[in-house]
């Protein structure tokens, strides 16, 4: 049974696993990483996690799953690259193939993680879906049985992130505002702390913490009431069978979860049954849909 490495980079860490053809992980690896390091920083990071994962372990191809707007076609990203500053216009496949002499795919995150989905996770027997993955900021990925991954004429589909939530709201890297990841993502929400309270906190300190202190509370509210209507829209223009919900922040889903699902159900018109489901594989979906990509290049050729 062949295997592969997928690579699942984020804000502030690297994911990486060896995955076999089953998609069962048979070694795993984090490495940190700052968004505000330069693109060299993060290609090394990428590099150093490789070297460790493939040591004594044949591998036959790579997969990437980054933030931005990925040619996937040519591995590099176009003019948005998410959460990384300086990541735009990165070559990502050509350093590391000529590095480790081994083919490379790569795809935009959101975009492997709804690969995963459709694989072994909840989409599997699905004929539609929205992946969404709430990290550092808001991807999203549209997936049908028939048509796969829809990526778009310019590998800008599905970058449901950059929706507009509040016209001339809060700036974003994509150099819009009011985006929708500034208010429906990990960050977001440690921002809205920080204008509340005037100091920083975690997420996770954020979302731990909405039952005993008021300014948590109040933002974990928000972001669940912003979620809601964000799923609304989603709900109105894909019709989906499903939402499904992945990324970092779903990790926290106890604290937020259940009031989304009752916004979203107060304000929606005639719901005819669109399921809104957490990722089978959570924060993992990333890794085993970036091997997955690169299976599906490198060694099934679909």
């Amino acid at each position: 049974m062949k295997k592969v490495i997928g690579i699942d980079l984020g804000g502030t860490k690297i994911n990486g696993a060896v995955v076999d053809e089953s998609g069962e992980i048979l070694r795993l690896n984090t490495l940190s990483t700052s968004k505000s390091g330069s693109s060299g920083e993060v290609m090394d990071g990428i590099s150093e996690l490789i070297r460790a994962l493939k040591e004594d372990q044949e591998i036959s191809a790579i997969g990437i799953g980054s933030p931005g707007f990925i040619d996937s076609a040519n591995g590099k990203v176009l003019s948005v690259g998410g959460n990384i500053e300086g990541w735009a216009g990165t070559d990502i496949k050509g350093p590391l193939e000529r590095e480790f002499g081994i083919p490379v795919q790569v795809e935009n995150d959101a975009n492997v993680a709804g690969l995963c989905e459709a694989w072994i996770g909840a989409g599997r027997d699905r004929d539609s879906f929205v992946m969404l993955t709430v990290g550092t900021g808001l991807g999203g990925a549209i997936y049908t049985k028939r048509e796969g991954l829809w990526r778009g004429n310019h590998f800008q589909a599905a970058e449901l992130g950059h929706s507009i939530l509040y016209p001339g709201g809060h700036g974003c890297s994509c150099g819009q505002r009011g985006c929708t990841e500034q208010y429906v993502s990990g960050t977001a929400v440690e921002d809205e702390y920080e204008r509340l309270s005037g100091s920083r906190r975690t997420g996770r300190e954020i979302f731990d913490s909405f039952k005993e202190d008021p300014i948590s509370e109040k933002v974990v509210r928000k972001f669940a009431w912003d979620f809601s209507v964000f799923l609304v829209t989603i709900k109105n223009i894909f019709d989906p069978e499903a939402v499904i919900i992945g990324g970092g922040v779903i990790l926290s889903r106890d604290s937020w979860w259940d009031e989304m699902i009752g916004n979203f159900n107060s304000q929606v018109n005639n719901d005819p049954g669109m399921e809104i489901v957490p990722a089978r594989h959570l924060n993992a979906s990333g890794t085993i849909g970036a091997a997955r990509a690169a299976m599906d290049r490198f060694v099934w050729g679909v």
